[in-house]
């Protein structure tokens, strides 16, 4: 028996890349809504490289005086959300995906402490909340892309492009919200550079990593979706 299932496991060939809507999907969808509610509490600290001001003044006292990695390095707090969303996308596709984000987003509008800071409509002025908007945008591109083709090319193609859409959107969202703000240019750089400067080169990382996962998801609960 365990044979067999193996082999159908190995050589199973949808006849759609995504599951259609049905019951099973449905309820993985609500499920994968509370994968990134996980994501959201779950910090990975990650060190990143950094270059202080004396490094560039005087550089060749500073490497001098260089005893330990703390000296070039910080400790990022990342939050894995966009791979999370991504490997959503590439499960359930664009559609049913949406509905996960969207069960998601409108928990924490309504009030649910779902989000980082909490939850609530007052969450709609907050200068990151373009980057969970910029959730649908990415699950739709990701699905999108990965629904005419499911080679590995462009699997990492689909989660590269999902990345992007989700920061693009958070990006102007954030540009927008300081510039009614009345905030300097110079603030508005500060601010992108603090949500997505280090931030997006790990989200490509983790996105591609995700992408694939979802995919062997997609084949490995093809019983219960389909």
């Amino acid at each position: 028996m365990a044979n067999q299932l193996l082999k159908r496991f190995h050589f199973i060939k949808f006849l759609e890349p995504f599951p259609k809507f049905r019951l099973g999907a449905l309820l993985v969808a609500i499920f994968c809504s509370f994968l990134i509610v996980i994501a959201t509490f779950t910090p990975v600290p990650l060190r990143i490289l950094t270059i202080p001001g004396e490094a560039l003044s005087n550089s060749g006292a500073f490497f001098a005086n260089l005893h330990s990695i703390d000296q070039i390095t910080r400790v990022l707090n990342y939050i894995p959300q966009i791979p999370v969303v991504i490997m959503i996308a590439s499960l359930l596709g664009p559609r049913i995906g949406m509905i996960s984000v969207f069960l998601y987003v409108g928990a924490g509008l309504f009030g649910f402490p779902v989000f980082a800071s909490g939850g609530g409509i007052t969450y709609l002025a907050r200068l990151g909340f373009g980057y969970i908007i910029g959730f649908f945008a990415g699950t739709f591109v990701t699905g999108h892309l990965l629904s005419r083709e499911t080679g590995m090319s462009n699997i990492i193609r689909a989660a590269v492009f999902g990345v992007i859409a989700v920061h693009i959107i958070g990006i102007v969202y954030l540009g927008g919200m300081l510039l009614l703000k009345q905030e300097s240019v110079f603030a508005v750089f500060g601010w992108i550079w603090q949500l997505s400067g280090m931030q997006i080169f790990y989200d490509l990382v983790f996105a591609i990593i995700a992408a694939f996962l979802g995919r062997f998801l997609r084949k490995a609960l093809w019983f219960a979706i389909d």
